[in-house]
This record gives C-alpha cells, sequence and structure tokens, in this order.
C-alpha cells in the first residue's frame, strides 16, 4: 500500500480533502453538528490562512490535517476559489486562532499567545481519518510525524497548539505536545473533556 505524506498539489486535492473532513465529521455522532448537512465540502474562515497536509493512498485522500496560521498562505486561493465554486456560506471569525473561540478564558487565550509572540506560531486541528485506515493506529502516528516534520523543518514554525481531549493527552506527549501552562480541562458544545497542548522547538524534543 502507497501512502504519501504531503500536502495537496492542485485545487482538486485540496477540494478532495475539504470533502474526506466533511465525510469524516458528518458520520461522527458528537461531531456531525460541525458540519453543513447540505454541503459536501466542510470549509471554514480558518482554512483561508491554514496550511493544509493529508495522506493519500494512491492518490486518494485518506486523512487530513491542517495549521492554522495569522496569516495568508499559498493555499488562500485555492480555498477562496472552491469555496466561490460550491457557492459555500464562509462565517467571519473574530479571532486569530480557532481555540479563543470556545476556550472559556479569554484572558487566558490573550495571554497564552502574547507568551508565543515573535514566533512562528500555528493551531493544529481539524484531524479528520477515513474510518477504514484506522485499525493499528498506523495512520495517525505517520500522520502527525510527517505533518510535524513539514511544519517545522520545511517550514519553519517555532511552536504549535491545538485542543485534545484528556484521553488522547498522553498520546500527543509521544510527538512533543505538553499541556499548555496554565490550561485547565474544559467542554465545548458537549464535545469530550479537553485540554489545550502545545510544542515549542526550544523547549522540547519533537517527533
Amino acid at each position: 500500500m502507497n501512502i504519501e505524506y504531503r500536502e495537496p498539489k492542485s485545487l482538486d486535492e485540496l477540494a478532495s480533502l475539504f470533502q474526506l473532513r466533511h465525510k469524516v465529521y458528518s458520520h461522527d455522532p458528537e461531531l456531525c453538528k460541525m458540519v453543513d448537512p447540505t454541503s459536501t465540502f466542510d470549509i471554514n474562515w480558518y482554512d483561508f490562512n491554514a496550511i493544509h497536509f493529508g495522506a493519500f493512498c494512491e492518490g486518494v485522500p485518506i486523512a487530513y490535517i491542517r495549521m492554522t496560521t495569522p496569516h495568508e498562505n499559498h493555499f488562500t486561493d485555492w480555498v477562496k476559489e472552491i469555496q466561490e465554486t460550491q457557492n459555500i456560506l464562509i462565517v467571519k471569525k473574530e479571532h486569530v486562532f480557532p481555540f479563543q473561540n470556545y476556550y472559556p478564558d479569554t484572558r487566558w487565550t490573550e495571554t497564552f499567545v502574547k507568551t508565543l509572540e515573535g514566533k512562528k506560531i500555528g493551531e493544529v486541528g481539524k484531524l479528520a481519518i477515513d474510518p477504514s485506515f484506522r485499525k493499528g493506529g498506523g495512520i495517525l502516528k505517520d500522520l502527525y510525524s510527517s505533518f510535524l516534520h513539514h511544519c517545522i523543518t520545511e517550514n519553519g514554525f517555532d511552536a504549535g497548539f491545538g485542543s485534545c481531549s484528556l484521553e488522547l493527552e498522553r498520546y500527543y506527549k509521544k510527538f512533543g505536545f505538553v499541556r499548555a501552562e496554565g490550561s485547565f480541562p474544559f467542554v465545548f458544545d458537549d464535545l469530550p473533556l479537553a485540554v489545550i497542548v502545545c510544542f515549542d522547538v526550544s523547549k522540547h524534543s519533537i517527533v
């Protein structure tokens, strides 16, 4: 089985990753409320500023993850074209990063982001893996390892963060993530108890 871990190389490949995201989330009883049931694409405001990354098996997308950044990049025009072509309504968000919309302590989120000033940072999120490829966990491990290498080595990210369930926190530690200082477990929209985890290449060993 030939699996490639990489950025999408074309607008069509990026579109297929958004479709994979929608497929995975819409079939999850806890996450289905996050996608539009009238569409086959999952696109939101933060995709315009995100680095998109996937796993492709014989050219077919089987997994996806993104790094949301504060700025537009080489994917922005493709995202806009897909959004316009598919007539997808995008709700503008006031915050730079997704977690700032749902973490309950807004003062902490502001302080946390300020501690990373001067560094190239991003929020890891929107993980989606085709159910047919989840057995054994190999895809998740290889996806994260390849994604972090791509972000740090090839794109120069100094630090990153994201939310994960308490159940997965120990797993994230394998990749160099630690619980963000001062972060406490929280619940958002009836989803599982979660916490903010982060990595900093100057402080931690990253896979």
